[in-house]
């Protein structure tokens, strides 16, 4: 299935989950949506999860009638758009418009080329019957021609005659230049080429998946939305562990406002991928402070965990 009818297949889930009185459950929702994605669409299903976890899709979902005004587009591609690249918020365009029941964007239907016209055909030659007058001139045409035979006749028969009686050694060139036989081959030493000197292989190394870098990333700014809006049982679906220490709520409450940005990832092992950013804490009194932070995510499970979270240094200081 193409992109918009991935959007459809999950709309149909919803209404039937609604329909059963299941509601709009994200992490069942998750799953379902890796059941679905396709062959050339596991770079989608990182947006897809993080779209079906979002307050905007819960609110599209709750409405009456669910999942059907295409006002809700702009709010839905906004959650994409936050967090993925133009890539991919181009595809999920196309999901999102599935997923509300829109019509898919068609190719126009190309304007049918009328063939050209058959060329009319030529004419057929009318023979134009000779003149009678002509008839009489052929005799004399004929006699002339039978006297112009009979002289190249002669002059051939006496060209004949003269080759034949005439001395051989005149048709002979003696000086005739002949082919010289090239003189053989001087034999030369052979000396076995060298053998080239071929590079050291290097290592193999273990490519990275952009898929698990996109689910790290989500889970990092998914946690720090729900700290910004205070949030804090939501948020703790996106860290584990010792983890815990770095994000809790009483630290988080003497902020008016929280972000992160500017991530990159650093490295990555298996499903555990590290990452660099900037996180800036706005205080009640309008000052600020930016530090950069280091984050270790564990994608194997979802959402994403982010297992350790370390402070690297103040970038602008209060």
């Amino acid at each position: 299935m193409n992109d918009h009818q991935l959007g459809a297949a999950l709309r149909q889930q919803v209404l039937s989950d609604l329909q059963r009185g299941r509601g709009a459950e994200g992490r069942r929702l998750q799953a379902v949506a890796g059941d679905l994605c396709g062959e050339g669409q596991s770079n989608l299903l990182p947006a897809l999860r993080h779209l079906v976890m979002s307050a905007a899709f819960a609110s599209a979902a709750s409405q009456n009638p669910p999942l059907s005004e295409a006002r809700l587009q702009q709010r839905l591609m906004q959650e994409v758009e936050e967090v993925f690249t133009p890539a991919i918020c181009r595809r999920m365009e196309s999901v999102v418009g599935g997923l509300l029941d829109l019509p898919a964007k068609g190719a126009s239907t190309p304007t049918a080329t009328k063939p050209a016209a058959p060329a009319p055909a030529p004419a057929a030659a009318t023979p134009v019957p000779a003149p009678a007058s002509s008839r009489g001139g052929n005799s004399v045409l004929l006699g002339f021609l039978a006297f112009l035979t009979g002289g190249l006749a002669v002059a051939l028969v006496g060209a004949v005659v003269l080759l034949r009686y005439s001395p051989q050694g005149s048709l002979e060139n003696p000086s005739a230049t002949r082919p010289s036989t090239p003189p053989p081959p001087v034999a030369r030493p052979t000396t076995p080429p060298e053998e080239p000197s071929l590079p050291t292989p290097e290592p193999p190394t273990t490519p990275m998946s952009s898929a698990d870098t996109d689910l790290a990333i989500a889970s990092i700014r998914g946690l720090y939305g729900a700290l910004n809006t205070r949030a804090y049982d939501q948020a703790r679906q996106f860290f584990a562990g010792a983890a815990g220490d770095q994000f809790d709520p009483a630290f988080f409450n003497q902020f008016e406002r929280v972000s992160v940005e500017d991530l990159r990832e650093t490295a990555q092992e298996g499903s555990t991928v590290s990452l660099q950013g900037l996180v800036t804490f706005v205080y009640p009194d309008g000052s600020s402070q930016t530090e950069s932070r280091s984050f270790t995510v564990d994608t194997a499970s979802t959402p994403a965990l982010i297992t350790a979270s370390e402070f690297a240094g103040v970038i602008k200081a209060r």
